[in-house]
């Protein structure tokens, strides 16, 4: 009886574990946080954003961007995010108007409040 109550504490203990460790594993994996600054003047319903590499080696470097493909639940002025992001390729580029400050793109791949 004793060796059937530790056999199931311990895949409890086992199973919330692992919960634990996804939750951090996937703020860990965002490379990037970023600060929504304001919808672009230029470029229809694109948000900029004031980007800033968490980590080395991310290959974007911080400054302002367009953050074509950011969740629209994100879209608010002054909102913390974390997101993962890439340089667009040749089919994604698209003209701007030139009405306001221009500022290169970046394509969001994944995006998520940041935690307080």
């Amino acid at each position: 009886m004793e060796k059937l109550v530790l056999a199931v504490l311990s895949i409890g203990i086992l199973f919330s574990s692992c919960n634990k460790e996804d939750d951090n594993t996937a703020i860990e994996n965002f490379r990037y946080e970023a600060t929504v600054i304001s919808q672009g003047l230029d470029c229809g319903e694109t948000f900029i954003v004031s980007l800033k590499s968490i980590g080395s080696d991310t290959g974007i470097e911080d400054g302002t961007y367009y953050a074509d493909n950011l969740d629209p639940d994100l879209n608010i002025k002054g909102l913390k995010i974390n997101l993962n992001c890439r340089e667009p390729n040749d089919d994604e580029l698209y003209a701007c108007t030139t009405l306001g400050l221009t500022y290169s793109h970046i394509v969001v791949t994944e995006s998520k409040k940041a935690e307080d």
